[in-house]
């Protein structure tokens, strides 16, 4: 059980403040000295624009964490970070020579006033008591402690998502010495005693991931000229505009958003499956060889027609038709193509999402079959288990994983489809 959490890139202001002679003196020889420590260590270090950051390692990729005052200096020297590791995308660190685990956690529900969260947790008002259950396992004794988090967790994150009174799961006594070993025991620990208190108490944690930088930058200026709204002039569905809301809403959540934004386009199927299905009968039937006493001939018009659901076709040529019907060729390439990021990660593989890329170099190309294609087949790697497609056997993207942080420009895709379509279908306003 996990969440992510996503955070802005430093903002470019947001640098080394006005110091006086001699706070510049000892912030430059503090920096000094941490540069000094982690080159002895072995560790990743760099210093550019007066920001020093060190490349905390993290299994097979490093997890840079910035230190741009005296203070946050001051703290970092003051531990001994060389003996900890960062634990995949989870804000959670161990240790091998001290065979330590230790990971943030918070409840699901943010609603939840933490006093009630620790009355619940700690039958008290606070996590000063914490709660540490111990077990001899395999020869070894273990211990696990629910409590506030550690001065060390606090400052290897750079306290950007830990505050004083942050909760956080400590694990000893297991023998670690390899990085996905250590987030296995983490995660098998934290599931089952987090399952336990979602039975027991009614309580839903989670641990708190760390999510990568996968989106961009958000634009620093603002438009503050005021937009001039209209009186609204049409209307939309209920159901889809509802299930467009709920995507909207699941920002951080890149499964549950992707499939929210599909089921506004799903949602339409029947409507433009049967326009798409008219015209192909129209056209079997205009042609001169068609003969009613043949039966292939019949078994042309008997596949058109055959479909899944209200809608017509299987649900792949559903999507397409739905997409043709409602999405312009030309403003779909512009939209794929006004974005250099966007475009860059349209016109290569995905890989781990899909093995379908759009040709965007081509100034020919309808993209609405390729971009259908391309969602189908995310799509079913998010819904279906493994052999359940006909196509063949489907790789499941599971949530929290690398491939579904990578679903943003594809959410961007979805949202705008999906806006597309709304609007094709809305109608007159009526009141």
């Amino acid at each position: 059980m996990s969440e992510n959490l996503i955070f802005d890139d430093l903002d470019e202001s947001y640098g080394l403040v006005d110091l006086d002679a001699k706070e510049e003196e000892q912030f430059r020889q503090l920096q000094h000295t941490l540069l000094a420590r982690c080159k002895s260590a072995n560790i990743d270090v760099e210093l550019k624009d007066d920001i020093i950051s060190v490349g905390f390692p993290n299994g097979r990729e490093k997890r840079w964490i910035s230190f741009i005052t005296i203070s946050a200096l001051k703290d970092i020297l003051d531990i001994e970070f060389e003996k900890y590791i960062f634990l995949g995308d989870f804000v959670a660190i161990a240790s091998f020579s001290t065979s330590y685990i230790e990971a943030i956690f918070r409840s699901i529900d943010n609603r939840t006033p933490k006093i009630l969260l620790y009355q619940k947790m700690f039958r008290s008002l606070s996590a000063n008591v914490p709660i540490v259950i111990e077990q001899e396992y395999m020869g070894r004794d273990i211990a696990i402690e629910l409590g506030n988090r550690s001065k060390e967790i606090g400052i290897l994150s750079g306290d950007m998502l830990t505050q004083n009174d942050t909760l956080s799961l400590k694990i000893t006594g297991i023998g670690i010495s390899q990085h996905n070993k250590s987030v296995d025991v983490l995660r098998k620990i934290s599931d089952s005693l987090f399952f336990q208190f979602d039975l027991e108490e009614g309580i839903a944690l989670n641990l708190i991931r760390n999510q990568r930088h996968t989106r961009k930058r958000i634009p620093r200026r603002i438009n503050l000229e005021k937009k001039k709204l209209e009186f609204p002039k049409i209307e939309f569905d209920e159901a889809p505009s509802s299930l467009y809301w709920y995507a909207r809403g699941a920002q951080g959540i890149p499964l549950l958003q992707f499939l929210a934004f599909y089921q506004v386009i799903e949602y339409y199927y029947p409507t433009y499956s049967q326009e798409e299905a008219r015209r192909r009968i129209r056209t079997i039937l205009k042609d001169p060889t068609f003969r009613t006493d043949r039966d292939a001939d019949i078994g042309k018009v008997l596949s058109t027609i055959s479909g899944h659901g209200r809608g017509f076709g299987d649900e792949r040529s559903q999507l397409r038709a739905t997409i043709n019907a409602c999405v312009d060729a030309n403003d779909l390439r512009v939209f794929l193509t006004e974005d250099t990021e966007r475009a860059s990660f349209f016109s290569s593989k995905q890989k781990g999402l899909t093995d379908h890329k759009l040709p965007l170099s081509n100034k020919d190309t309808d993209f609405r079959a390729p971009v259908a294609d391309l969602i189908y087949d995310i799509r079913c790697k998010i819904v279906h288990t493994k052999g359940e497609n006909s196509d063949g056997e489907v790789e499941l993207l599971l949530p929290f994983s690398k491939e579904a942080e990578l679903l943003f420009y594809d959410i961007e895709l979805m949202q705008y489809i999906a806006r597309k379509v709304l609007i094709a279908a809305s109608a007159p306003l009526n009141l």
